[in-house]
C-alpha cells in the first residue's frame, strides 16, 4: 500500500474516532458509527427504500381481491373500492367480478416481485459496496498504526478482525438493508392501514404489540452478550493457530504436536461453549414469539368473529385485518430473527472500532524537507519504554554523513531497538532522534523512507515474484533498474540458474530460498531506495561463511558513500565499519571498550531483538 494515501485515511479514521463515543453501545449504535460510509450510496439506498415502499404498497392490496368476492359476491354486501368500480365497469356480474379479482391477483403478485427484486439489487449492492470500502479502511488504517499497538498484537488476531469481523459487518449491514428496513416500512406500513380500515379492529391487534417488542427486546440483549463474547474467544483462537502454523517447524523439531493439540482443544472448547449457549437462546426465541404472537391472532378472531355476528363490522374487512394481522407478526418475526445477525454484528463493529479507535501516527511535518539528506544522526537525551520499564535511557551521540558504524554490545542492551528509533519505527519515549536536525518521528512517512533504507536480520519475502520484492519500496521500478541493482547485490548470481529468472515466483517468507540468497533480495530492495542512510540489523547472522562473504560483498557495493549503523559482531561485518560503539545495558553509549573489557567473541553472535 503506497504511503501517501496516509494522510487521507488518517484523516477519514480521525473522522470515525470522534464518532465512536464510549464503548458501551446498543446493538445498531455499534453499526450506526459506519454510517458515514453509506453517503456514496445514498441514491441507491434511496431508491432501494422507495421500491421497498411501493412493495409495502402491493403487498398490503393483496387481501382486497379475495374481500371483494367475499363481500360483493359471496355476501351480497358491497363495499366499494377501486375493485369494486372496476368490476362495475365490465358490467358487475359474478363473472365480472370473479374476472377482476383473480387478474388483481396476477397485477399484485408481479408487481410486488418486481419492486421485491429492485430493492434487492439496489440495497444489497450499496451494502457490498459500503462494506468493501469499511474493509480497505480497516486494513490501511492497521497498517499504519504504530509499532507499538502491533507488538501488543498476535498476526492471527488482527486477521481476524480485518477479515472475519468485517464479514460478519458486511451480513449484518446487508439484514440491515434487505430485511430490517422493510420489515419495519411493513411494521408501521401495515399498522396505519389496520387501523384506517377499522380502528377498532386495528386496535385489537395492537395490544400485543408491547408484548412482542418486549421479549424481542431480551432475547436481542442475551444475543449479543453471548456473540461479543464469542467473537472474541474466536478472535484468540484464530490467533493461536496462525501462530502455531508459523512455528510450525519447531513444533515438528521438539515433536509437540500433542501440546499444541492440547492448548488448541481448550481454546476451541470455550468457542463451543459461547457458541452453544448463542444456538439455545437462539433456538428459544422463535417458538417464544410465535406463541406471543399468536395471543393476538386469537384474540382477533374471537372478538372480530363476534363483531361479524352482530354486524359491527363486514366478514370480508374481518378477513383483510387479520390478514393483516399475519403480516405485522411476520416483519416482527423477522425483526426478532435479526437479533442474532445484529448482535453478532455489534460484537464484530465494536471489534473493528478497537483497531480504528487507537490513536494514528502522525501526519508529518510541514516544515520544509530537502529531497536527499546529507546523513547526519543525531541522539539527544534518547529513551524509550514500552511499559515493561525502560530499555535504555539518556543516550546521546552524534554520527556524521558519511561514517560507518558498528554498533556493538551485550544481549538485550537494545541495539535492534536503536535502529528501530533511528529508522522511524517506534517514537521515543524521551529526548529526541534527528536526521539532519528533523525530528525523525515528525517526519512524513514517505519522504522518511526514501532517506532511510533498512535491511533486518530476516528479511520477510512476500509472495510474488522476485522482482516484484525488489521494487517492493518502489512500486513503479522499472525492469531494467531492477535487473541493475539484482546484479549489484548479487541477486542475479543465482537467479540466472532460475528457468523464469528475476520473474520466478517465490511463497510467503521465500519458501525455497536460502537465508542468504533472502538477504542478497533485501539487499537489492534497499539499493533501489537509494537512500542516504542504512540500517544493517546483524544481516549475516545466521548464515554459513560461504554465504556470509557473498552477502558481505553485496553490502559493500549498498554501503558506498551512506551513513551507516550495523548491529554485528561478525568480523567480516566490523571490517566495513569506520568506528565501532558500544551500547551497554541502560543506555551508555562508548565509542571504544572499556579498559578490561572482554573481547568480542560469539557470545554476541546472537540476536537481541528488540527488548
Amino acid at each position: 500500500m503506497q504511503a501517501n494515501s496516509s494522510g487521507g485515511s488518517a484523516a477519514a479514521h480521525t473522522k470515525h474516532r470522534s464518532q465512536s463515543g464510549a464503548r458501551d453501545r446498543s446493538t445498531l449504535q455499534e453499526l450506526w458509527r459506519f454510517k458515514s460510509y453509506a453517503g456514496p450510496e445514498r441514491r441507491a439506498l434511496y431508491g432501494g427504500v422507495a421500491m421497498r415502499g411501493l412493495e409495502l404498497a402491493a403487498n398490503l392490496a393483496a387481501p382486497w381481491p379475495l374481500a371483494l368476492v367475499i363481500n360483493d359476491l359471496l355476501k351480497g354486501q358491497s363495499s366499494g373500492g377501486v375493485l369494486h368500480a372496476v368490476a362495475e365497469w365490465f358490467g358487475g356480474s359474478a363473472v365480472a367480478m370473479l374476472s377482476v379479482a383473480a387478474v388483481a391477483v396476477l397485477v399484485i403478485t408481479a408487481a410486488s416481485g418486481l419492486f421485491d427484486y429492485l430493492g434487492d439489487v439496489m440495497l444489497n449492492g450499496a451494502g457490498e459496496r459500503i462494506t468493501s470500502r469499511i474493509r480497505a479502511d480497516v486494513f490501511d488504517y492497521a497498517e499504519r498504526l504504530p509499532m507499538t499497538f502491533h507488538d501488543r498484537q498476535t498476526v492471527g488476531e488482527l486477521t481476524s478482525r480485518v477479515v472475519s469481523d468485517t464479514s460478519q459487518v458486511e451480513s449484518s449491514l446487508l439484514d440491515l438493508f434487505t430485511d430490517l428496513i422493510p420489515a419495519v416500512l411493513a411494521l408501521v406500513g401495515t399498522l396505519v392501514v389496520m387501523i384506517a380500515v377499522d380502528w377498532r379492529l386495528g386496535l385489537i391487534a395492537l395490544t400485543v404489540s408491547p408484548l412482542v417488542f418486549r421479549t424481542a427486546q431480551r432475547f436481542a440483549r442475551l444475543t449479543r452478550q453471548y456473540s461479543r463474547q464469542r467473537r472474541a474467544a474466536i478472535g484468540d483462537l484464530t490467533g493461536f493457530v496462525t501462530e502455531s502454523l508459523q512455528g510450525i517447524r519447531t513444533v515438528h523439531a521438539f515433536g509437540s504436536q500433542g501440546l499444541e493439540d492440547r492448548r488448541f482443544g481448550t481454546q476451541n472448547a470455550d468457542v463451543l461453549q459461547l457458541g452453544l449457549r448463542k444456538v439455545d437462546v437462539s433456538a428459544r426465541f422463535s417458538p417464544v414469539l410465535e406463541l406471543v404472537s399468536a395471543l393476538g391472532t386469537a384474540l382477533l378472531l374471537f372478538v372480530g368473529g363476534y363483531g361479524a355476528l352482530h354486524s359491527w363490522w363486514s366478514v370480508g374487512v374481518l378477513v383483510v385485518v387479520t390478514s393483516y394481522l399475519q403480516q405485522i407478526f411476520k416483519p416482527m418475526q423477522t425483526l426478532a430473527k435479526l437479533a442474532p445477525s445484529f448482535a453478532q454484528g455489534a460484537a464484530s463493529a465494536s471489534r473493528i472500532g478497537a483497531i480504528l479507535d487507537q490513536p494514528a501516527d502522525h501526519l508529518g511535518t510541514v516544515e520544509p524537507l530537502p529531497e536527499r539528506v546529507r546523513g547526519q544522526i543525531e541522539l539527544r537525551e534518547v529513551g524509550l519504554d514500552y511499559g515493561r520499564g525502560p530499555v535504555f535511557e539518556g543516550i546521546t551521540h552524534l554520527i556524521e554523513p558519511g561514517e560507518r558504524i558498528a554498533l556493538l554490545g551485550d544481549n538485550g542492551a537494545g541495539k535492534s531497538t536503536l535502529l528501530s528509533l533511528i529508522g522511524g519505527l517506534y517514537r521515543p519515549t524521551h529526548g529526541h532522534v534527528l536526521l539532519d536536525g528533523h525530528s525523525v518521528p515528525d517526519t512524513p512517512e514517505d519522504w522518511l523512507h526514501q532517506q532511510v533504507a533498512m535491511v533486518l536480520q530476516d528479511t520477510f519475502l512476500f509472495t510474488g515474484s522476485l522482482a516484484d520484492n525488489i521494487r517492493y519500496g518502489r512500486p513503479n521500478t522499472s525492469h531494467s533498474e531492477i535487473a541493475l541493482v539484482a546484479e549489484a547485490a548479487l541477486v542475479t548470481e543465482f537467479t540466472d540458474r532460475l528457468p523464469d529468472g528475476l520473474d520466478t515466483v517465490i511463497g510467503s517468507g521465500g519458501v525455497g530460498l536460502s537465508g542468504g540468497q533472502c538477504q542478497r533480495v533485501g539487499i537489492a530492495r534497499a539499493l533501489l531506495v537509494n537512500a542516504p542512510v542504512v540500517l544493517l540489523d546483524e544481516p549475516t547472522a545466521g548464515l554459513d561463511v560461504h554465504a556470509e562473504a557473498v552477502v558481505v560483498q553485496a553490502l559493500t557495493r549498498l554501503i558506498e558513500d551512506r551513513t551507516v549503523i550495523m548491529t554485528t559482531h561478525r568480523p567480516a561485518m566490523r571490517a566495513l565499519a569506520t568506528r565501532t560503539v558500544y551500547l551497554r545495558r541502560g543506555g551508555h553509549l562508548e565509542s571504544e571498550p572499556p579498559t578490561g573489557a572482554a573481547p568480542v567473541t560469539d557470545h554476541y553472535l546472537a540476536e537481541e531483538g528488540a527488548q
